[in-house]
């Protein structure tokens, strides 16, 4: 897969060499054909107050400047007719400054993310869609700690269409395979294997009735996990989630997305989730239409898979602001949620670790808070600066104890990040 990108690329450049009109203005990226290339890089300078996820009644919090480089590359076709190809892909490095503090600056690396798409006849009555990606992260532990917790994930998938003349009724079936595996801890290693029909009945404009049936199957590499002295089964699945509502524009500034329905896990040991499902979501646009401004609305209720038990469930609401001015060459973001969040099927009870023995509850859950603040200004075409606010709090009272000389853990926490960021692109 690696080497079939890497073929797509090489062949896009030499397009791009031997295109007599490729080179346009900065800013408005390279043309070669019905290509567009625009490559460029990020400069992030930020500060972390708690790069461990310490909590104040647990230890000092141990902070630090960083400085983040990440040239990018994007791709895509500039007016799609019977191939839409997109690529967008981007390497960062990451490197934590804190003189004093050998442990963090190890935690200093690379980290990746490829996203290609290749659209086949979308105008259609037929259309077959292909996608893969993925992302090398680099993650600190929640701990003080020299082992990072870095992931490699991958998901590739195919969805083929369905759209009858004047698409009033369209019918999407996909398949996806997602890979997630883990550097340090490769007894949780999986494998999902999702099968998803999406139907839409268009009854306004730009409105439609949507049904969706969901499939997946989630398979674990090793049978179960190690932790300190103590074995934990792992255990697959077969997620099922059948949703449908409304989403779309109901007036000219109005939208409103109504989708609700219901999950089962249908884990192969222990407790299994079975409950109600919704994404809801209320915007509305403010403004001039050209900028794009809006406010919005929303609430989630969803599961999924989890580290430290079978699974988690939770509600979130969330509230957000969006707002440009000059065209757009001035944008202000703000977003706020509340991940109230409950693991079921927990390893709770009293655990054997290194040194003594910790006592883990049968009700965890966290109450994550969560706010991003983002203002992006483009001083030219090719040459942007930004300044972003981000605010995570886990407002949970749950810990787990511990004993001998096993220490207690506190979960709850809050950290800040502060970044200045620059942006050259061609």
């Amino acid at each position: 897969m690696t080497m079939g990108i890497g073929k797509s690329l090489g062949f896009i450049f030499v397009l791009v060499a031997f295109a007599s009109n490729a080179i346009a203005e900065p800013g408005d990226g390279i043309s070669a054909g019905n290509l567009k290339l625009q490559p460029g890089v990020t400069l992030l300078g930020g500060f972390d107050s708690n790069v461990f996820f310490l909590s104040r009644d647990e230890s000092e919090l141990l902070s630090s400047p960083s400085v983040k480089v990440t040239p990018f590359l994007n791709i895509n076709t500039e007016e799609p007719d019977v191939f839409n190809l997109s690529l967008n892909a981007s390497v960062g490095w990451l490197q934590y400054l804190s003189p004093d503090e050998e442990v963090i600056q190890g935690h200093s690396g690379l980290e990746s993310e490829v996203n290609f798409g290749l659209g086949i006849n979308e105008k259609g009555a037929f259309s077959l869609k292909l996608e893969d990606s993925f992302a090398r992260t680099n993650e600190t532990p929640d701990t003080i700690s020299s082992v990072p917790f870095d992931r490699t994930i991958n998901r590739a998938g195919a969805t083929l269409g369905l759209h009858p003349s004047g698409r009033v009724f369209q019918h999407f079936l996909s398949y996806d395979w997602t890979i997630n595996l883990h550097d340090q801890f490769s007894d949780i290693d999986r494998q999902m294997h999702d099968i998803t029909l999406r139907n839409y009945w268009k009854f306004l404009p730009k409105t439609a009735f949507v049904l969706t049936g969901d499939i997946g199957f989630i398979h674990y590499h090793e049978a179960s996990r190690q932790r300190g002295n103590q074995t934990f089964a792992n255990s697959s699945s077969m997620p099922v989630r059948v949703t449908g509502g409304i989403t779309g524009l109901f007036t000219n500034r109005l939208s409103l997305k109504l989708v609700g329905g219901w999950g089962w896990g249908i884990y192969d040991q222990g407790v299994t989730f079975s409950g109600f499902l919704a994404d809801v979501r209320v915007n509305y646009a403010i403004g001039s239409t050209s900028e794009k401004s809006s406010v919005y609305l929303g609430y989630e209720r969803d599961f999924g898979d989890a580290t430290i038990a079978n699974f988690s469930s939770w509600h979130m609401p969330y509230i957000g602001y969006e707002q440009g001015f000059s065209n757009r060459r001035l944008r202000l973001k703000l977003r706020g949620d509340y991940l109230l969040r409950t693991y079921e099927g927990s390893f709770f009870g009293l655990h054997n670790v290194a040194g003594g023995q910790v006592d883990i509850p049968e009700v965890l859950g966290d109450g994550l808070l969560r706010l991003k603040a983002g203002v992006d200004f483009d001083i030219t075409r090719w040459f942007s600066v930004g300044v972003e606010y981000k605010l995570t709090s886990n407002l949970t009272e749950d810990r787990l104890d511990g004993s001998g000389s096993a220490e207690d853990t506190v979960r709850n926490y809050t950290r800040h990040f502060v970044g200045l960021g620059l942006t050259v692109k061609y």
